[in-house]
C-alpha cells in the first residue's frame, strides 16, 4: 500500500475536550485525509492514523456509518466497541508492522 497523503494536525489545546467527549485516553482521530491530535505523532500512532486514511479513501463519507456499525457489532458480539472495531483491529495490524520493525519507518519506532 502506498502511504496514503495525509495533514496532520497537532492541537494541545484539544485534548481535554475530545477525552472529555470522545474516548479518556484518545491520541488521534482521522477525518478524511486530515489527522487530528493533542501531540506530535510517532512512527507506529502515525501508522495506525494512515490506516485510518486508507480506510476513508476506500470507503468515502460512508466510511463513518461503516465504523458505528462494525463498533455496534463489536459490542453484540461480547466485545469492546472500541478494540472490536474490524477498523481499528486494522489500524493496530499496520501499527503493529511498524512496531515489530517490518514495515517503512521501523528505524524510528515511537508510539504505546
Amino acid at each position: 500500500m502506498a502511504t496514503p497523503r495525509h495533514c496532520l494536525h497537532v492541537w494541545p489545546w484539544i485534548k481535554r475536550p475530545a477525552q472529555r467527549f470522545l474516548l479518556p485516553h484518545w491520541e488521534a482521530i482521522t477525518i478524511g485525509s486530515h489527522i487530528i491530535s493533542w501531540r506530535p505523532l510517532g512512527d507506529v500512532d502515525l501508522a495506525h492514523e494512515l490506516e485510518h486514511i486508507e480506510q476513508w479513501r476506500r470507503h468515502g463519507p460512508r466510511f463513518v456509518l461503516l465504523y458505528l456499525r462494525a463498533g455496534h457489532a463489536a459490542a453484540r458480539a461480547g466485545r469492546d466497541r472500541y478494540r472490536g472495531n474490524r477498523f481499528e483491529i486494522e489500524a493496530r495490524a499496520a501499527a503493529e508492522h511498524i512496531r515489530s520493525g517490518s514495515g517503512p519507518g521501523a528505524h524510528s519506532r515511537e508510539g504505546p
